[in-house]
């Protein structure tokens, strides 16, 4: 068994449908708030918030790094760390492209997200 009541659709949320909210959102291109997370320049992170949303538990999150330069050669741009339901923090990791938070600035690195989650 899927765990499904196939008759009524209830796959344990039954009730909270209206509760689920779709919030989204990005950071200022060009003012994201970086900041290195080692004096190597290897990386930088960004909190990201979501308060605007009025989730009641942490949410489902999808993000994507987006710029003008070099951040095609940065990974981690589409992982979450310490989501809450308030925000969560994006570490990019930048060896290959020697970029620090000053770079990722310059470059209009944003984080642009869209979350999934209950409002009740």
């Amino acid at each position: 068994s899927s765990g499904i009541n196939a008759e009524y659709g209830d796959s344990g949320t039954d009730g909270r449908s209206i509760c689920v909210r779709t919030c989204s959102g990005t950071t200022v291109k060009g003012a994201t708030s970086w900041v290195d997370y080692s004096t190597a320049n290897i990386g930088v992170y960004t909190d990201v918030s979501m308060e605007g949303c009025e989730f009641i538990a942490p949410p489902n999150v999808v993000t994507t790094l987006n710029g003008d330069s070099h951040h095609w050669m940065a990974t981690g741009g589409s992982s979450t760390y310490s989501v809450t339901a308030d925000g969560f923090r994006v570490y990019v990791y930048t060896k290959s492209t020697g970029a620090s938070m000053s770079i990722a600035t310059q470059k209009n690195w944003s984080i642009t997200w869209i979350a999934v989650g209950y409002a009740c």
